[in-house]
């Protein structure tokens, strides 16, 4: 094996090397970021039914979104029910 053979593997290795920490980092980002959303949705549980209906979500979408994988980011369910009920809305007024 020469010299050059060697730089080559060493080289794959270390781009091995980060892209795996690379990937780590953004696995740990994400679930930092879902745990700090996922507190702020338990704290909207603590908000009254109208001031929930004024940011357009229900206490069963609160449940629904905290109900979710620890993973997960529970924000992206809410919203996506809150846009659900936003279009529902919307579309009741046109008729």
């Amino acid at each position: 094996m020469t010299t050059t053979t060697r730089m080559i593997e060493v080289t794959g290795f270390t781009r091995s090397i980060a892209a795996f920490a690379s990937q780590a980092a953004n696995f740990v980002r994400q679930v930092i970021v879902a745990r700090r959303n996922r507190k702020t949705i338990m704290s909207l549980g603590e908000w009254n039914d109208e001031m929930l209906h004024d940011i357009g979500v229900t206490r069963a979408d609160l449940h629904s979104a905290i109900g979710t994988s620890l993973l997960d980011d529970p924000s992206e369910r809410l919203g996506a029910l809150a846009d659900v009920r936003s279009r529902v809305r919307a579309a009741r007024s046109i008729i």
